[in-house]
């Protein structure tokens, strides 16, 4: 054995001489041997027991390095001898940190993952400047969704939360030290694919609405996964279809109270975690309330007011368009009103004036709308007719007087209305004997009296009858009274009879004196 340095090299070489050298020295069958005693094309000796030396490396990660169990024994450890030297010249400064040296595990669901792992046997190596780092990614993506250096080396998992369903991820520990070779595998990692419906629900949601929707939002779950969907329930009743929005908006529902609740879904079913909820209610539009009349008489006019309350109270900053709207029919048989008055919604009352216009038993309802939504009405209520009961007039007297030699019935009667108004007067029927119906006309508030001639049009037992009249509305009439036959027709007084003949004609020429007595 014999070595060489100079300035920048160390050569060390180890001659071992094969078992046919040795024959040829010990004076065998004649070999050609070379002068350093080593037969040419003698390669039967076994040389792997030596270790090649290399003493060049001069950085901090070796590249020509072996891996070689001898490296890890006390052989190596001092190699203070020349032959220990020979044998671990390959090896590498430190250990080199591999999978099976940290027990990696991983165990991974929706919900998270957790990674196990054991320092303990790489804290063993003595290595320098020793960093940690776990991390997770997509297989097949560069790019890592989080990592975390590991600060206590005592530490054994770590774990991560919300993973997406049937996607599969790499789960990495990275250990890197100031003794880094080609033997170190550095990144060690571990693959796990999660399976199952979404770990969690929404953590809130808010609810907000108008008459007959309503809208919900929530915050997305984590994390966001190609497949995740929401579906909004109502009493526990899914509507709709599921959404991948983080808001959904349901219509055309029912005045009432919703318990709105949204849970998180996936292509493996829906989470069954509390699901976030609140109750809402959906305001059935009411009509209006404590609806009055009121009627006076003013500048000879019937006047009705007509007061209501609203049912139902309404954001003063909302913009919606809402109001009232009050219909007016003719009578209450009508299925449309004949018109619609609309208010706004602080206006709260009307003053109808009683004329042509509008008939005495006008009846009238009040609806709320919203936007294009519109409540019910109430019910039909009298506009006029209530502000006084049609009675016919009493009491009717009929008196008999002559006028131009005509006798003639002077009608008078007295109004059963205090106060009198336009459009308030008395309908006056003549009829026969047999009830039927001569013809009729009408007198005007506030005229009392009215007087009938005996014509040839009408026969003697005539009979009236009077009722109130108010526009096109009338009273129950009074009994019929005779007109001209309670008159008693008694025969004439001091009747006479004279005789004269004049031109040869008789002429006979009669008197009397007429017993009727009229007032």
């Amino acid at each position: 054995m014999w070595s060489v340095r100079g300035p920048c090299v160390v050569l060390i070489f180890h001659l071992v001489a094969g078992a046919a050298g040795q024959e040829l020295a010990g004076g065998g069958e004649e070999n050609i041997v070379r002068g350093d005693n080593i037969v040419p094309d003698d390669s039967d000796y076994d040389y792997s027991q030596f270790l090649p030396l290399n003493d060049f490396h001069v950085n901090d990660f070796q590249d020509d390095v072996c891996d070689n169990e001898i490296c890890w024994s006390s052989i190596c450890s001092g190699a203070e001898d020349l032959d220990n030297t020979m044998q671990c010249g390959c090896c590498p400064n430190k250990r080199p940190v591999k999978l099976e040296d940290i027990d990696l595990t991983v165990s991974c669901s929706p919900s998270g993952a957790l990674v196990r792992y054991n320092l303990t046997d790489v804290l063993g190596f003595g290595l320098e400047n020793l960093t940690v780092v776990i991390s997770y990614q997509m297989e097949g993506e560069q790019d890592s969704l989080d990592s975390q250096e590991v600060e206590n080396f005592d530490d054994t998992e770590f774990s991560w939360p919300g993973l997406c369903s049937g996607v599969s991820y790499q789960f990495c520990v990275e250990v890197t030290h100031a003794h880094m070779s080609k033997l170190d595998e550095q990144n060690m990692c571990q693959a796990c694919t999660p399976h199952g419906p979404p770990a969690s629900n929404p953590s809130s949601l808010l609810v907000s609405g108008g008459l007959t929707y309503l809208s919900a939002s929530w915050p997305a779950v984590s994390p966001q996964c190609a497949d995740l969907t929401y579906q909004v329930l109502l009493n526990g009743v899914t509507q709709d279809q599921p959404t991948d929005k983080t808001s959904h908006m349901i219509s055309f529902l029912d005045p009432g109270l919703y318990n709105v609740s949204v849970r998180a879904e996936n292509n493996e079913g829906h989470s069954t975690q509390p699901l976030p909820s609140t109750l809402y209610t959906i305001t059935e539009i009411t009509p209006p309330v404590d609806v009055q009349v009121t009627h006076a008489v003013s500048h000879g006019s019937l006047l009705a007011q007509v007061r209501w309350n609203k049912s139902i109270d309404f954001e003063e900053e909302s913009l919606t368009r809402r109001g009232y709207l009050l219909n007016l029919y003719n009578s209450g048989e009508e299925d449309m009103p004949a018109l619609i008055e609309e208010f706004n919604w602080d206006e709260m009352e009307k003053t109808f004036l009683f004329d042509s216009s509008l008939s005495w038993n006008t009846k009238f309802s009040l609806q709320t709308f919203i936007g294009n939504h519109k409540s019910k009405e109430t019910e039909l209520t009298e506009l006029f007719s209530t502000a006084l009961e049609l009675s016919p007039p009493e009491p009717v007297t009929v008196r008999n007087v002559v006028i131009n030699d005509t006798l003639a019935a002077v009608i008078d009667w007295v109004t059963s209305v205090d106060d009198g108004f336009e459009g308030l007067g008395v309908s006056i029927t003549l009829w026969t004997k047999d009830n039927s119906e001569l013809y009729s006309f009408s007198v005007s508030n506030p005229q009392n009296t009215t007087t009938v001639i005996l014509e040839n049009d009408l026969p003697w037992d005539t009979m009236v009858t009077l009722r109130t009249s108010v526009g096109d509305a009338l009273s129950q009439g009074t009994e019929p009274i005779k007109l001209f036959s309670a008159l008693e027709l008694p025969a004439p007084a001091n009747m006479t009879v004279t005789h004269t003949v004049e031109n040869d004609t008789l002429t006979v020429e009669v008197e009397w004196e007429d017993a009727i007595v009229v007032d």
